[in-house]
C-alpha cells in the first residue's frame, strides 16, 4: 500500500508529540458539532508533530462507536500522502464517557505505531483530552505539548 505513509511519533522516546493549537481548536468544535454522536479523525503532520487532521465521516450512525467504510478512508491516505506529510494518529470522541479507552477501541485498533486519542466530552465546558500509545497489547498514556506552529 503506501508504506511511507505510516508515520512513527513515538519513535524516539525523547520525542514529545505535539497537536497544533489551530488543529486542536477545529477538532473540538467539529466534535461537538458531532455531538450527541462520536466524532473521527485522522491525524497527519511530520515526525511527531500534528499540524492537520481529517475528519472522517462515520459508516454508521451509532452514539457510541466509531468505524469507517473503504473508500473514504482510503481516499483520506491518498490525501495524506499527496501532502507529503505521514499518518500520525486518529482521533475520536467519547461523547458520553471519560477519554479511556474502551475494549471496543483496544479490539478495534490495528496501528500500533501511530498515536490514538480520545476526546472525553462528558463534560461539555471541560472537555479531556488524552493520547495514548498502544504498548504490549495494551494501550499506555503519553503526554503530549499544544504548539503554535501550523507545521
Amino acid at each position: 500500500m503506501y508504506i511511507d505513509l505510516l508515520g512513527e511519533p513515538f519513535a524516539s522516546k525523547d520525542t514529545r508529540l505535539s497537536i497544533a493549537r489551530k488543529v486542536q481548536k477545529q477538532l473540538l468544535a467539529e466534535a461537538q458539532a458531532s455531538w450527541p454522536h462520536e466524532y473521527s479523525a485522522l491525524l497527519y503532520g511530520r515526525g511527531a508533530s500534528i499540524c492537520r487532521h481529517l475528519a472522517m465521516p462515520a459508516s454508521g450512525h451509532d452514539r457510541h462507536s466509531f468505524s469507517w467504510d473503504g473508500p473514504p478512508f482510503l481516499q483520506a491516505l491518498k490525501q495524506i500522502r499527496h501532502s507529503r506529510m505521514q499518518w500520525l494518529g486518529v482521533l475520536h470522541s467519547h461523547p458520553h464517557t471519560p477519554p479511556t479507552p474502551s475494549s471496543h477501541d483496544a479490539a478495534g485498533w490495528h496501528y500500533p505505531s501511530l498515536s490514538y486519542w480520545i476526546l472525553g466530552m462528558q463534560t461539555p465546558a471541560t472537555p479531556l483530552w488524552r493520547v495514548y500509545q498502544w504498548v504490549d497489547g495494551g494501550f499506555a498514556v503519553r503526554s503530549y505539548t499544544v504548539s503554535d506552529d501550523s507545521e
